[in-house]
């Protein structure tokens, strides 16, 4: 058994998004907690700053896979979380960016039901999200519990 996280920091943004400095700061004090031996204790953490859409999608889903049984997994996010018209939850990347029209383009953003796939396809049954945005209480939703 292994016990890695993924912490996740979104603090600057396309125009149209307003900047969150404390993102990042977030991400270097919840990666200190972690690792502290008497505290964490984690193996393995992995801050991902600032990161393009494609590079966030493409770090949940390789933190997610290969991984055991009893592995604990962490993931944490913190920056803007976006509903859409429909009310389904994304993550805004770094690159997330709004249409003319003033709505945020889908395609620049990390879906939550993405997560939920990734997070469904993995062998861990120990899963845990920390999300610091937005809307973060729409995460639940379409989220299938496990054994």
């Amino acid at each position: 058994m292994v016990k890695v996280a993924l912490l996740i920091g979104v603090s600057e943004y396309e125009p149209g998004l307003t900047p969150l400095p404390a993102a990042t700061k977030d991400v270097e004090a919840m990666q200190r907690v972690l690792l502290h031996p008497e505290i964490g204790g984690f193996d393995e953490v992995t801050p991902l700053l600032n990161p393009q859409r494609h590079e966030m999608e493409e770090a949940i889903e390789t933190f997610f896979e290969n991984r055991q049984k009893d592995d604990l997994l962490l993931l944490f996010f913190s920056g803007h979380g976006i509903k859409d018209e429909s009310g389904k939850l994304y993550f805004a990347a770094r690159n997330t960016r709004k249409t003319d029209k003033g709505v945020t383009a889908r395609a620049t953003t990390v879906p939550a039901n993405f997560v939920h796939e990734v997070m469904s396809n993995s062998r861990s049954k120990r899963e845990v999200v920390i999300l610091d945005c937005c809307f973060s209480g729409a995460f639940a939703e379409g989220l299938l519990a496990r054994d």
